[in-house]
Order: C-alpha cells, then structure tokens, then sequence
C-alpha cells in the first residue's frame, strides 16, 4: 500500500540543471490556499514540531514505563529521573531531561499494524480508498512556514514522512539526510546564460498546462520549482552544514545518523522550518529484544554491519542533547518535540525473547511548545497490559501537538469531495490533553 510519499528526486528533478546565480530568479509567488480555511488558527510567528519517528514500532514498556517485579518486566531496571516517572537504566541522559518532557503512558492508537499504524499516527485517521488525508507534516507546513523561508516547511530526516494528501505537493516531505551532501543536485553544470533560457522555457510549459485547467498540479508543480530555485545560493543552505557545529556539540548528540538528523533537526528549527522528522528505524524486535536494544549485536536483521553503538544508546544522546540545546538556545517553548512509532510491544515476552505489535495502550514522549514538563499521564496495570486510568486517544494526542503549535485544534478541513475533515481524527473526543498546560 503507497500514501503517496513524494521524494527528493521528484522535488528537483529538472532543478538538477540549476544553477547558483538566482538573483535573476527573484520571483517567490505566494503559495495560494489549498484547502478550505487556510491561514484560521495559524500561529502568529514559526512555532515547530519536531517528531522523532521510531518506525517498526518501540518497546515503550523497556523504556518509559518499565514493570519490575512483573512477569512482563524485562532485563531492564527503571532509574529516577528529573520528571514525575522513572525510566529505563539505559537512558540516563533522558532521566536528567524529563523535568522538561511528558510520558503519556496510556496511549490507544487503534491498529498494530505497520503501515496502518504509520498512516494513523501521521494523519488521525485510518486508511481509507477514497481520500488521501494530510499528514501532521503538511498540516503544520500549511499553516506555520514563514512566508521568508527558502526551504520547504516539512522536512523529513532519516527516510520518514507522509503525504500532505489533497493540500498539495507543495507541502510535501523533502527528503535530506544530515552528512557532507544533504541536498545533491544543486549546482548547474551550465552557465547562467544557458540556465536562464531553460528557466524561461520551463515557465511557458507551466504557463501553458495552467492555462489547461487541469487542476493544482500545475500550480504546485510551479510553487515547488520556484522555491528551490530560491533555495539555489541561498545562506539558508548553511544550516544543513552540521560539520560547522564544534566537535564537542557533535560529539554530545552522537556521531551517529540518528545524532546528527537531531543536530540537523535542532539548526532547521532555528531557521524557522516548522516541522522537521527525524526517522529512527528498527525497532521491530520480535526476537532477542533486549541485546537489540541494549547490546552492541543489535540482534536484528537489516543491522548487521552497523556501528557498535547500542540503540538504547544511540537515542539516549541524540534525544537528550536535542532537548538541552533547545532549552539552552530560548527554543523550548517554540518547539514541540514528541517521540512514538507505529505502535508500541507487547508487555508478554514471547518464546523467541522478543516482543509483537501493541497497539494499546503504550507510551508517548512530547513536551516544548507551552506545555508542561515532568508530567505523566494515564497509567498501566502491573503487567503493563490494560490501562488502568486516564486513556488517550489519538484525537486528544493530535488536538494537544496542534495546541501547541498556536494551531486551533477544531480546525476543519474540506476534501477534494467536499468532506469536511477533523485536523484531530476521529479517534476520541478530540480534547486536548489538558494535564500538559
């Protein structure tokens, strides 16, 4: 099944024959709405999200809501941490950073599922054949990008990200990964002369299919080869630079991919893009979980080769110091942060030492943008497998991110067909989590 994810190949495809002389190219037409409403509920200056997307689906209950004593407990023991919860003994860091970040530990995301899950956690909703319904990413693109900014607003880091759906292309993910070459194809191997003829032709092919009636493609198409001619020579390019970031700073968020999109994430948000994932793949352990997670074996297919840095580890740095150098800079309360996957596992230890899928209930890490910090809400049985107070539901999780992006949760949209379509699903009653503020 495709959700219709739109890569970087597809963003600059002719853009690949630019060139870096765009002074002549000043042109930035305003992106027109694409949806009913557009610019209600929009938040007065870049508020972000960053989401820390760990896809296969985490262990929450050997992380943030550990059951010792418990036949479901796990090799792991919890620690104190700065917050109202303990949390694993292999996430030392995070324990000194909770008085800043919030445990939903009674979380029902509906489907254990991957694709599904995927689809559910990104938009509110399920699947469904006959609309495409926008991501978290497109949403908060939609209403939050500066009208200054050179780059797109959803940028995704490490593989992740979902369809805008009908908001447009516009507002679609921008693959990049942090290293020595984030964004390739991006200067010209013609001079300006030659480039500028190939941009003035591209303009009456635009031009001619928008004159054709055929819809926003055409308009999108136009909106998205402009903002990377934009983005050609511009300074905004020096923020994909993490190699400009001291050795130290890199060093604390870990030399690792997951530490370094953190390190990117953190310099997008200080340029003002207001929505950033950080994709954290392999979490989907059905067999020997605990050296997965802890050990430097790993233990899990599709990691065979990788660096020696345990996984409990490499998340532990790249999560903590992404929190301390947001608090450091004055960025906290402008950026939300909120971690969680696909589904959570199951608390029942299976026969091959892993854990399944589990949709509910499992655990949510969010806090930045107003809200609280140090708080947990709901909780778990002592086997971690029913909630034993306060459920949330997928309506009240996405209702409180878009609380805390100045983005007015009751917003409404309007589907190709007219549909009217809840930015917090239908998943619940769609109240924020009121604990959090």
């Amino acid at each position: 099944m495709s959700f219709g994810r739109v890569n970087r190949r597809e963003f600059v495809t002719h853009a690949a024959s630019a060139g870096m002389a765009l002074p002549m190219l000043g042109w930035m037409n305003s992106a027109q709405a694409a949806l009913e409403g557009k610019g209600k509920g929009k938040a007065g200056h870049t508020r972000s999200l960053i989401l820390l997307w760990m896809g296969g689906g985490p262990s929450t209950i050997d992380l943030w809501d550990l059951k010792p004593g418990s036949k479901n407990g796990g090799e792991f023991k919890p620690i104190s941490s700065t917050g109202a919860g303990q949390v694993s003994e292999h996430l030392p860091r995070m324990a000194r950073n909770m008085k800043h970040m919030n445990v939903i530990r009674s979380y029902n995301s509906r489907d254990g599922a991957h694709e599904r899950g995927t689809y559910i956690n990104h938009t509110a909703y399920a699947p469904v054949p006959t609309v495409v319904h926008p991501s978290i990413g497109g949403v908060v693109a939609s209403r939050n990008t500066p009208e200054t900014l050179d780059i797109p607003g959803h940028i995704c880091l490490g593989g992740a990200g979902l369809s805008p759906g009908f908001l447009g292309t516009q507002y679609a993910p921008f693959r990049v990964e942090a290293g020595p070459n984030p964004i390739p194809n991006l200067k010209s191997p013609v001079d300006q002369d030659r480039f500028a003829r190939r941009v003035a032709a591209l303009r009456e092919e635009q031009e001619m299919f928008a004159r054709q009636n055929r819809g926003d493609n055409p308009k999108d198409h136009k909106i998205i080869y402009d903002k990377t001619f934009k983005l050609m020579g511009s300074a905004t390019l020096n923020a994909f630079k993490i190699d400009q970031e001291p050795d130290a700073v890199q060093t604390k968020y870990g030399k690792t991919g997951f530490g370094k999109n953190c390190l990117l994430a953190r310099r997008l948000v200080e340029i003002g893009v207001p929505f950033i994932e950080v994709g954290f793949g392999g979490w989907d352990m059905h067999q020997g979980i605990f050296n997965a997670l802890a050990g430097t074996g790993r233990g899990m297919a599709g990691n065979a080769g990788a660096a020696a840095t345990p996984k409990l580890t490499e998340l532990d740095m790249g999560f903590s110091a992404l929190v301390e150098d947001l608090v450091a800079r004055g960025l906290w309360a402008s950026t939300t942060v909120v971690w969680m996957g696909d589904f959570g596992r199951t608390p029942r230890i299976n026969q091959d030492g892993g854990r399944d899928h589990w949709p509910s209930p499992w655990s949510v890490v969010l806090g930045g943008g107003g809200m609280k910090g140090g708080e947990v809400v709901g909780s778990t049985d002592d086997d971690g497998m029913t909630v034993k107070d306060r459920p949330v539901e997928v309506s009240n999780l996405f209702a409180t991110l878009y609380k805390s992006l100045g983005i007015e949760p009751n917003t409404e949209l309007r589907s190709p067909n007219g549909r009217p379509i809840k930015l917090t699903g239908t998943f619940g009653d769609g109240d924020v989590v009121k604990e959090l503020f």
